[in-house]
Order: C-alpha cells, then sequence, then structure tokens
C-alpha cells in the first residue's frame, strides 16, 4: 500500500526525468547503498577521534534545511503541514526526490551555476540582453539535468554563433570579450582548481606555476575572434562617412554590432601562441610561437596541424579523466549540500592522500563517474546520508573534526534563497510565478520585428556568410524596409483591432525574450538585480568575481525587515498566502501553529505557544500580523540550520 506521504508529495516532477530508464548506478536503491557508503567513511572519521557519531536533526530542521539546499526556498504551509504530520520513515528519503524533481531545483541551481559563471545580464547599446542566448543555455542544460562533464565541455569548447540553436555556450566567451587569457585562468580555478592568474604576467610566488606554464596552456584556446570579423569595419568604410552613427544605417551598426557581431566566436583555437613582447624569462623570446601543453593531469600537446580544433581538444582534456575536475566538481558539491567544501577553499585542488579521509574523498571521485557527472543524482546522495542531517556537535570540533563532517554550520540565507522564501509566503507557490521569456524574436529599438518572418538566427546566419560590403549594406536596407513594413502594418492591425493575432504570434514564439516582471523567484527576475533591489541588499554576487556573493549583514538589511520592502511584501498584504493559515485553522491555537508552520517550518513550542495565547493573540487579524512580523525578523527565519 503507498504510503501517505508519496501521495502528499507527488511525484510527479520524476528526480531523473532526462533518462527513459535510470542507469542502474541510479536507480533508488543504489543511491541509499551509495549514501551508506558515504556514511561509513565519515563515521570512520568520529571513530578515529573516539567519538560518537552525531545525532540527526528533528523533522522541522531537516525539512527546512533539504528545502533551502535543494529548492532554495522554504516549504509552504502545505508542505510543512503534510511532511510534520505524518508518520513515515521514509519520508525524508521521499521529501528529498520531491525536491529535486520540482523546478525549485532548476531555480536554485541555476542562480549557483550564474554565481560560478559570473553570467551578467546587462544592455549593450541597442536591444537584446547580450548574455540572452547564454542565459537559456545554462536555463535549459539545468532543467534537462545535462551532465556536468557535457556541461563544461561544450562552454570551453564552444564556437560559432550564439543565437543559432542551441549553441548559447558561446556566451562563455562573450562574457570575457577581448579577454581571452583572463577567460582562460577563471576557466581552471573553476573547473580544475588549479591558480594560473599571477602567472599571466610572472613566474608565480605563490604556486609551482610560471609564466611558460601559462602559455603553453593559452596555446590551445588562441586565435579567438568575431565570426567574419572584417566585414564590419568594412562597411564603415564603405559608407565613408565620419558621421556614419547619425545616419541612415547608425542605428542598425550598432544593433548588429551588440546583438549579431558581439555575440560570436570564431576559430576553434590555433594550437599555439605567440609569447607577448615584455616576455622576460630564458625559456623564450618575446614574439616565439610556442606549442600548447597541459601542465597537470593527462599529456595533451598541439600544434599548427590542431588550428581549428585545439580548443575542443582542450575541452575534452579538462572533463574526461582528469581528476583535478573530478576533485572540484566533488568539493563542490559537498560544499553546496553540507555547507562546508572537504578541503577549503572549494576551489583549489586536493590530491586525496592529503584530506582527513582519502577514501571518502576516493569513493566521492569514483561515485561521481559512476553516476555520469549528473550532479542532480551526485547530490542527492548526499542528501540521503546521515551525514547531511547531523547536528552539530562541540565535541567533534574540539577534537577536530571539521565543519564539513559536523553538521551544517548555521549560516544566513542567500540573498536568492531570502527573495525566494519570501515569494513563497507572497504566492504560496512561487514555482509557478512568472518565468524568464525565451525566443529568438528580431527586437528592435523597444519593438519586436518581422514575427514570423525572420528571427535572430536567422540573421546571424545571414550576416556570418557574407564577404562584400556592398551586400552588407543591401541587406540593412531589407531589413529596414521589413521592419518599417511591420511596424506600419502592426498600427494599421491595431487599428482595425486586429493586432491580438499578431500578440498570439509573438506568445507562440516565446514573447519577447528577457527577465520575467513583477513578482517571481530571482532566477527569473534580472540578473543580477538593479542597485536597491533587495536580492542586492541582501548580498547578491555581482558577478565581478567568482562567487563573489556574501551574506554579511548591513543596516539595510534589518530596515528592509523591520519596515522596508518586507512589511510591504508580506506583513501588511492581506492577500500574501502566509495568512492562509488563519482559514486552515479552526482555533486560534490551530493558526498560530499553521503561521509557524508557513515561516519557521516548525510548530511552535509550549513555552511559545503559551506565551502567544496571553500576550500576543486576541483574535484580531492585528494580533496575527504582529505575529507575522516578529516571527519574519527573527534571526530563525533568516539562518539555515
Amino acid at each position: 500500500m503507498k504510503s501517505l506521504i508519496v501521495s502528499v508529495f507527488t511525484m510527479a516532477g520524476v528526480l531523473f526525468s532526462a533518462d527513459a530508464k535510470p542507469s542502474e548506478a541510479k536507480s533508488p536503491e543504489a543511491l541509499k547503498k551509495a549514501a551508506w557508503q558515504v556514511d561509513k567513511h565519515v563515521a570512520e572519521i568520529f571513530k578515529s577521534k573516539r567519538l560518537k557519531v552525531p545525532q540527526v536533526v528533528d523533522d522541522g530542521t531537516f525539512l527546512r534545511r533539504t528545502f533551502l539546499v535543494g529548492a532554495g526556498r522554504i516549504p509552504t504551509l502545505k508542505e510543512a503541514q503534510n511532511f510534520l504530520e505524518i508518520q513515515d520513515e521514509n519520508k525524508r528519503a521521499i521529501l528529498v526526490s520531491y525536491l529535486l524533481g520540482t523546478d525549485g531545483y532548476r531555480s536554485h541551481m541555476q542562480n549557483y551555476i550564474f554565481d560560478l559563471l559570473r553570467i551578467l545580464e546587462e544592455t549593450r547599446g541597442q536591444g537584446y540582453y547580450t548574455a540572452y542566448p547564454y542565459i537559456q543555455f545554462v536555463y535549459e542544460a539545468v532543467k534537462d539535468n545535462m551532465p556536468w562533464d557535457v556541461f563544461v565541455r561544450k562552454l570551453v569548447g564552444a564556437t560559432g554563433n550564439a543565437w543559432s540553436p542551441g549553441n548559447g555556450a558561446v556566451g562563455f566567451y562573450s562574457r570575457d570579450k577581448g579577454m581571452p587569457l583572463d577567460n582562460l585562468s577563471i576557466s581552471l580555478q573553476i573547473f580544475t582548481g588549479e591558480r594560473f592568474e599571477c602567472a599571466q604576467c610572472h613566474d608565480s610566488p605563490v604556486n609551482e606555476w610560471e609564466r611558460i606554464d601559462f602559455f603553453e596552456m593559452a596555446a590551445f584556446i588562441s586565435g579567438q575572434k568575431e565570426m567574419n570579423q572584417g566585414i564590419y569595419r568594412k562597411v564603415i568604410d564603405y559608407i565613408d562617412d565620419p558621421d556614419w552613427r547619425r545616419g541612415k544605417y547608425g542605428d542598425m551598426l550598432v544593433w548588429l554590432r551588440d546583438n549579431v557581431h558581439y555575440h560570436t566566436v570564431g576559430n576553434g583555437g590555433e594550437g599555439e601562441i605567440a609569447l607577448p613582447r615584455d616576455y622576460q624569462y630564458r625559456d623564450g623570446k618575446p614574439g616565439e610561437l610556442i606549442r600548447g601543453k597541459t601542465k597537470f593531469g593527462r599529456r595533451l600537446s598541439s600544434g599548427k596541424r590542431d588550428a581549428g580544433k585545439s580548443r575542443l581538444k582542450f575541452a575534452d582534456w579538462m572533463t574526461n579523466e582528469n581528476d583535478h575536475f573530478d576533485y572540484i566538481t566533488v568539493n563542490r558539491m559537498w560544499e553546496r549540500v553540507m555547507g562546508s567544501p572537504l578541503t577549503a577553499p572549494v576551489d583549489e585542488y586536493r590530491v586525496a592522500s592529503t584530506t582527513l579521509s582519502p577514501a571518502l574523498t576516493d569513493y566521492l571521485k569514483r561515485l561521481l563517474k559512476e553516476l555520469e557527472y549528473d550532479l542532480k543524482a551526485f547530490q542527492n546522495v548526499l542528501m540521503l546520508t546521515k551525514t547531511f542531517q547531523f547536528a552539530a556537535n562541540a565535541k567533534a570540533f574540539d577534537a577536530g573534526v571539521p565543519q564539513a563532517f559536523n553538521g551544517r554550520q548555521l549560516e544566513r540565507m542567500s540573498a536568492e534563497q531570502v527573495w525566494d522564501s519570501l515569494v513563497t509566503l507572497v504566492t504560496g507557490n512561487p514555482d509557478k510565478t512568472a518565468k524568464r521569456q525565451f525566443g529568438d524574436i528580431i527586437y528592435y529599438r523597444g519593438k519586436a520585428r518581422m514575427v514570423g518572418q525572420k528571427t535572430m538566427s536567422q540573421v546571424g546566419q545571414d550576416i556570418a556568410s557574407m564577404s562584400d560590403p556592398k551586400a552588407y549594406v543591401a541587406y540593412m536596407d531589407q531589413l529596414l524596409e521589413g521592419f518599417n513594413s511591420q511596424s506600419a502594418s502592426s498600427e494599421k492591425e491595431k487599428n482595425a483591432g486586429m493586432s491580438m493575432s499578431m500578440g498570439m504570434n509573438m506568445m507562440g514564439r516565446g514573447g519577447v525574450p528577457g527577465p520575467a516582471k513583477g513578482l517571481a523567484r530571482a532566477s527569473e527576475l534580472e540578473s543580477p538585480a538593479p542597485a536597491g533591489h533587495l536580492i542586492r541588499e541582501f548580498g547578491q554576487s555581482s558577478r565581478k568575481l567568482i562567487n563573489e556573493s556574501t551574506t554579511e549583514a548591513n543596516i539595510a538589511q534589518v530596515l528592509q525587515i523591520m519596515n522596508g520592502h518586507v512589511e510591504d511584501m508580506v506583513v501588511s498584504n492581506k492577500g500574501a498566502a502566509v495568512y492562509d493559515a488563519l482559514k486552515a485553522g479552526a482555533t486560534d491555537a490551530d493558526k498560530v501553529r499553521y503561521i509557524y508552520y508557513a515561516i519557521l517550518s516548525r510548530p511552535p513550542s509550549e513555552k511559545e505557544m503559551n506565551m502567544l495565547m496571553r500576550d500576543v493573540i486576541d483574535g484580531s487579524r492585528e494580533s496575527y500580523q504582529n505575529l507575522v512580523s516578529a516571527l519574519v525578523s527573527t534571526h530563525e527565519f533568516i539562518f539555515v540550520q
């Protein structure tokens, strides 16, 4: 007989939806066995310290911890009630599977990857968001649970036009346009845990890497340039007007530069690179052409024979049988789930023998491979462990057991978790709020153009094939004619009451691309949020550096909670979902309990209930608003335990 908890937490969002038949390593039984193996290795750590394995946390703490880690938000009133009030020995495992099958997982994981890759959603000149195709690529990759090695290989090996269907990974290089060497050092830090940034200019004083090492790696990705790079300058010369920006083609040329040319990467890597003119060491001469060589892991070299394909070779090297890649991936996922990395800093490679438990480290790397780099499945294993459920143990700290194995550190929610939890209190189901719009509609001067006639991917393909500036100018004439004729046609349709058909056509193509408007999850909003937004006030990354977000407190956060946005958004909002507790409860005590469920994911203690019923709750709505205001202002609400 199916348990009640299974029927409540519907499994409609199946965990491994990308697999018609999950591999044997990803079966529920295999995941449980893997979790047991992890716990076995962690237990050995405690045994070596002559300590007992810590106790697990209570249901309320587990519920809230699991929601914030798995879906980036607190549970709704109904979700909390279903979990807390049902007795089922398997309900914790069922909850984990439920959460990883929801769109909340996609949303929360997307925020994580945006921070990791420093994805900026900003406007340049006219029209589109420059990272738009890149954002769509990440969105769909997480939604479809693309294996991490495949995902990274697509990023590092990207080439072509970002607007081509499925090719948004080109944005990985557009993010650091004109700075390929910086992009390389950042990529090595993110995916391999090796720091080469000092070696860009001189032999590193902090690690083993020399300047020649960096440039031998850079040879694989050298030669990055825009596709059909010379045509744009030829067109400007052909127009022969020093004030061309003010002329007939000025806006169109800027628009094509920002929205088409900028989103392309030509050349798949030269395989060799010239040393810079300021090269200062005896192992090379300024301007000397050197071949590509990997400096760790599997040996790989490149040269002239690899021109046009060396970047793909490099991407394959980075993700295939590379212990650095495996360890950094494992360490990042352990930190994401457990709250602290196996070793700190999280993006520094360590040989297994130098970690606290070499056996655990080796097992986790082996597990990652067995799961085919499926990060959702890997996180599922970690969240099924007793280790994830540990309560902190002061004696273990005193004995030298790191935070990574001793219960989650008490820490403030991330900015996105704060926002998404507030959205939960307002909407009741944040996963059903507005979503980003995707599509390749041409958007020029604030309007959709040539809908159903031409797309951005078609424009990109057309431009890439042009070599004659005269033909380019003729093509701009065609675009301008099409834009103007459709504008006139749209005006006639509007006057005739026929504009709905065009609107439906746009909706069918995904609408005007860009972030959601209004109340929506952080992943759907402009990213990063504009200055002054609550998400920014609570420490969202500016995306200038890797994982630049912060959970440091400041006075602006206090003001936002006490009498700012939070007051208006939740407390004074009569339609907020948190007040569904007043409808669900038959008595004042029930209503208080349900408000606690909705905000703190636990029932009130006996002491809290007695105090509230005696001094605060008088049956009026105002008294319940005061309770909501107080609970949202507590450290318990704003922290992850």
